[in-house]
């Protein structure tokens, strides 16, 4: 068996721990989906939203692309209409408009702009490219911060704030995720306690 010269050994071997990243956080199925997309998508990083997980968690993760390596974890909101108890935790899922839910599927990043919704404050628009999220631009679904996502108001109310859908983060988080995904970035919304994960299909 041939052997490898040391330098292309650590190498093989630091790709080899990164790489396990995906496969780490995400059930197999899911994440052999995930990786299937990213064959048709050359940006640099894409991000997985899972909303198994509790508000109060971070849920947002940050991927490198090529080595499938985390690169960072944000708390992330979802909408009013999927967690009408306020629990903390997702209990359904729409794309209708009006709905305030959060919705599951693939979504690509477009426009960077500064929004002039209260608290907004740099925001990047967000298109839908599956049958479950298709209305994310009809329905206005963006990327932006807002107060109730900060480390102080969790802590006092045990959850983050809820949106209308949009993808939500503290301010600082917010600057991160856009300075890294920007430009045409996919980002997977899943819910790695569904069985099923064919919502991340693609139609456009």
């Amino acid at each position: 068996m041939p052997r490898l010269p040391l330098a292309g050994l650590l190498i093989a071997l630091a790709c080899s721990a990164t790489a396990n990243d995906l496969q780490q956080v995400l059930p197999a199925n899911t994440a052999a989906d995930i990786r299937q997309q990213l064959q048709g998508n050359r940006h640099a990083h894409f991000a997985v939203v899972d909303y198994a997980r509790h508000s109060s968690q971070p849920r947002l993760m940050l991927f490198e692309r090529n080595s499938l390596g985390l690169l960072a974890s944000y708390r992330v909101a979802h909408g009013q209409g999927s967690d009408p108890d306020h629990d903390g935790f997702t209990d359904h899922y729409s794309d209708a408009p009006g709905s305030h839910a959060s919705s599951l599927g693939t979504l690509r990043t477009d426009q960077v702009y500064q929004s002039n919704a209260p608290g907004h404050g740099l925001s990047m628009r967000l298109i839908g490219l599956s049958p479950g999220n298709a209305n994310a631009e009809r329905r206005a679904i963006v990327l932006h911060a807002k107060s109730y996502m900060e480390d102080d108001f969790i802590r006092r109310h045990g959850v983050a704030g809820r949106s209308h859908g949009c993808l939500v983060l503290a301010g600082t988080d917010r600057d991160k995720a856009i300075a890294l995904l920007r430009g045409g970035a996919l980002i997977f919304v899943i819910d790695s306690r569904l069985s099923a994960h064919h919502y991340l299909a693609r139609n456009r």
